[in-house]
């Protein structure tokens, strides 16, 4: 009874209906549809392949000629390609042969240096024995304020603790003849014994020695100038022209006694002599303002070369080598005193 006061009625297409009966006809539509859709499902042998769908989407996106078969596919001009190849050729080829030519370098630069570090073994003496370099003449670095630099190639036949040691040597040396003097302000004392402006002719004058069973080494003297201020010009200039008269004179000296047939003229001797009278005029003013200590050995020094040049002179008018050794022992005692004087101002 309740329930039937619940109905609601509406009038659908001019019927009169309760909405129980739409209701019942509305599920039992429903229910045939769904029986409709499964007597419609899709059998197994009608399953979608996504795959394959996929892959001709893939095929579609390709260009139009693209059909999977490469073997028809359009190919790049053969001339084209043969000029790319050798473009790139081209283009690599001055790269390798820069490196190799760089790489050929070092490994020359790095052989050569091993072949000098084995034959050499890294002894200095056998280094200079090849150089005759005009860096190695004796010279007083030209534009230098002070007292210059005295480079030399010198021939040394012993060194000893003592001055008296070394005396006993030297005398011996010079009975015979010979050239010999003893260092005074080095620690061992060196006796030098021939003395030339490179490594070729003291080797030359070692070689003289040979004959009377001397032993001998050769190396590189350097006595080092010094820059003085307030340093007079006239003593300056003194001893740079000096240095020019100890050059000339050594290599006519090492020239006479080691060349054959080498000729000392007249002419080259005069031209010495005057420099030397100049020299001689010019020393007393000059070494007037150098140290009291240190005027001895300047003083011995210009009396050295005085004689050294004597003795080129005795061998021009004798032509006996005696005296081309007395040019070698007098130009060692200048070497040797120009050393004690620079080192008073040590």
């Amino acid at each position: 009874m309740e329930r039937e006061q619940r109905k609601i009625s509406i009038r659908l297409n001019g019927k009169e209906q309760n909405v129980h009966e739409f209701y019942d006809e509305i599920v039992a539509a429903r229910d045939e549809t769904s029986e409709s859709d499964r007597e419609f499902v899709p059998q197994p042998d009608k399953v979608i392949n996504f795959n394959a769908i996929q892959e001709e989407r893939k095929k579609r996106g390709q260009p139009f000629w693209d059909d999977g078969n490469r073997e028809k596919a359009p190919k790049i001009p053969y001339k084209r390609k043969k000029k790319t190849r050798n473009y790139e050729a081209k283009r690599s080829f001055p790269t390798m042969l820069v490196m190799a030519i760089f790489s050929a370098i070092i490994v020359g630069i790095s052989f050569g240096f091993m072949v000098l570090t084995v034959f050499t073994g890294g002894d200095q003496q056998s280094i200079e024995a090849g150089s005759t370099t005009a860096s190695t003449i004796p010279a007083f670095g030209d534009g230098a304020v002070g007292l210059p630099t005295l480079a030399v190639d010198v021939v040394q036949g012993g060194a000893f603790s003592s001055q008296e040691k070394g005396e006993l040597i030297a005398s011996n040396i010079h009975k015979k003849g010979l050239a010999a003097v003893l260092t005074k302000s080095t620690d061992p004392i060196y006796m030098f014994i021939g003395i030339g402006g490179d490594r070729a002719q003291s080797t030359a004058i070692s070689k003289l020695y040979e004959g009377y069973n001397q032993e001998t080494y050769l190396k590189s003297y350097r006595v080092e100038g010094i820059t003085i201020e307030d340093i007079e010009t006239d003593v300056t200039n003194w001893f740079f022209d000096a240095s020019h008269s100890f050059k000339e004179m050594m290599q006519l000296s090492v020239d006479g006694l080691t060349r054959d047939g080498a000729i000392i003229t007249d002419n080259q001797v005069n031209v010495i002599e005057e420099q030397l009278s100049l020299l001689q005029g010019k020393r007393d003013r000059a070494f007037s303002t150098l140290p009291s200590s240190g005027q001895p050995h300047a003083l011995a020094m210009g009396d050295a070369l005085v004689k050294a040049g004597q003795g080129l002179e005795n061998y021009v008018q004798t032509e006996d080598k005696q005296q081309l050794w007395v040019t070698q022992q007098e130009l060692l005692h200048a070497l040797v005193n120009y050393e004690l004087l620079l080192s008073e101002w040590e």
